[in-house]
């Protein structure tokens, strides 16, 4: 052995160990650019013009769902065709594959025309492509991420401004006590009540839109438009003109959507005490006239399932203390913690033993017995009551 091999190894082990200590550095600095930034164009060519000076390379082309690069255009042109390990002239390509977290395959490929390419070179191009793949799935990540936060903000924004077709006020109507309330499931729901006044006659409508969130809401304050209109052009008519003309208005957008509505429509004079209902599927409906209470079916099945022939009229001539109670089947059909529904059984006794009540004690009982009868088990359906209760003058002006 001559006396300079020994300073030879040395050199080329001094040589190793920069080199190495070259490429951690290089994976240092690759590392804190992914570091800063989520937008996934911006980090992706970062790091491929950083690669591209540390691999001292001529270009740098990435290859996953979509494609990036950085050199120019005639290396970068060839790099898209080659994709292994093969000299071209004075030229190298060198390749590294990964596959991501959803198991897609990502490709980087380097070109050099000046030299060929070392073991360190191909492990640091493999960091580099795993640092790749990996960036671009959390950016992607990120993306996904704002787009759902973005949409669930509309849809909250959505939903809001649909609960908000659901009056607010109660009309101060002498000779009539009164009682609203809905509660959706979700943020909004297709349960729907709605009313007027016109010419000291009250007209209301109580429904159900099928389905549940956003959809079933939008459907909703559209029954809810309808339904007012027809107040106003055919109230006068009688209930049976104003479900014909929502059924009119209704049937086909409820029908292409693949959706129905049950809806029963009404009115109540205070002057006479006259009641008047047309009801499409819509249960169930309570009325309780002198102590005696009865279930009031359906007279024809809900809009949007078949047009509606003549709607039938139901007539009553209430006396003071009568009353008509309309729910959702989301209170008769709410499940308790054994798992059993409240039922229409359970809602008629509860009405029965508390007649002598106003229509809004008797309203906020329903549903505090129905949220007790709940117990831990979630809401299952939109719940909502209408109550519509014949009184004096000074009980009506006591009530608003």
């Amino acid at each position: 052995m001559s006396e300079t091999e020994p300073d030879s190894q040395v050199e080329l082990l001094a040589g190793a160990l920069v080199d190495a200590n070259d490429q951690l550095l290089a994976l240092y600095e690759l590392t804190s650019i992914t570091a800063d930034s989520l937008d996934e164009r911006e980090v992706v060519t970062r790091l491929l013009d950083r690669a591209k000076t540390l691999l001292n390379a001529d270009a740098l082309v990435f290859e996953a769902v979509a494609t990036y690069s950085v050199g120019d255009r005639e290396p970068v042109e060839y790099l898209t065709t080659a994709r292994h390990h093969q000299p071209v002239g004075q030229s190298v390509v060198l390749t590294a594959t990964c596959i991501d977290a959803s198991g897609e395959t990502a490709t980087v490929s380097a070109l050099r025309r000046r030299a060929e390419f070392g073991t360190a070179d191909a492990k640091l191009l493999d960091a580099v492509a795993t640092m790749l793949s990996s960036a671009v799935t959390t950016a992607r990540m990120h993306q996904a991420a704002v787009e759902q936060a973005v949409m669930a903000s509309d849809h909250e924004t959505a939903s809001h401004l649909a609960q908000s077709a659901l009056p607010r006020w109660l009309p101060a109507l002498p000779g009539a006590d009164l009682f609203a309330r809905s509660e959706p499931a979700r943020s909004a729901g297709g349960d729907l009540y709605c009313y007027e006044v016109i010419d000291a006659v009250l007209y209301f409508a109580v429904g159900d839109v099928s389905g549940k969130g956003l959809p079933a809401a939008l459907m909703m304050t559209n029954v809810i438009s309808a339904s007012k209109a027809a107040f106003h052009r055919h109230g006068s008519e009688g209930s049976a003109a104003v479900l014909r003309a929502v059924d009119l208005w209704m049937h086909r957008p409820l029908s292409d959507a693949g959706m129905f509505a049950t809806l029963i429509v009404g009115s109540f004079d205070p002057a006479s005490r006259r009641l008047q209902l047309s009801n499409a599927g819509h249960s169930p409906v309570l009325l309780s006239c002198d102590g005696v209470l009865e279930p009031l079916l359906a007279q024809h099945p809900p809009v949007g399932v078949l047009p509606l022939p003549d709607p039938d009229v139901f007539t009553e001539e209430l006396s003071v203390g009568d009353q008509l109670i309309v729910a959702s089947d989301g209170i008769t059909e709410q499940l308790g913690g054994d798992g059993g529904m409240f039922g229409d059984d359970r809602l008629a006794a509860l009405v029965k033993s508390n007649t002598a009540m106003s229509a809004a004690e008797l309203g906020a009982t329903v549903f505090d017995r129905v949220e007790l009868f709940a117990g831990a088990a979630p809401q299952g359906d939109d719940r909502t009551l209408f109550i519509v209760r014949a009184a004096d003058d000074t009980q009506a002006a006591e009530a608003a």
